[in-house]
């Protein structure tokens, strides 16, 4: 009965964190979307009066190396079927590995927490 207790425990306070979390994530992200397209406008229209010079090309050169990375990365994720047990593992694998690992650890938590979230952000 201790275990069933305790389960049930962590599946109510996975579900309260969840919920708590979903509905404060879907108030911020509001206000955070309205910064960010009101500063893309700000930008850009400093950039268009020329207060700003915006050097697309290395903007441009930046953003493909970072996702010739990523494709690398996780493309190496894909094809190894070993991935989870290499000792010697970029960042990206790693913190697969471990996002995995705390799901299988916590699954009571994990599962009710991400439900919770789900209805916080419908509810919001």
């Amino acid at each position: 009965m201790d275990k069933d207790k305790a389960t049930r425990q962590e599946i109510m306070m996975g579900g309260l964190a969840g919920i708590c979390s979903g509905y404060l994530f879907k108030k911020v992200s509001k206000y955070a979307a309205a910064t960010a397209v009101l500063g893309y406008f700000i930008i850009q229209g400093a950039s268009k009066s020329g207060y700003i010079k915006i050097n697309w090309k290395k903007v441009n050169e930046t953003i493909e190396d970072v996702k010739e990375e990523l494709t690398e990365e996780i493309s190496e994720i894909v094809e190894d079927a070993e991935t989870l047990i290499i000792e010697d593992e970029g960042r990206l694998k790693a913190t697969a590995r471990k996002a995995v690992e705390a799901l299988k650890d916590n699954a009571a938590t994990s599962g009710s927490f991400t439900g919770g979230f789900v209805l916080g952000i419908l509810f919001a």
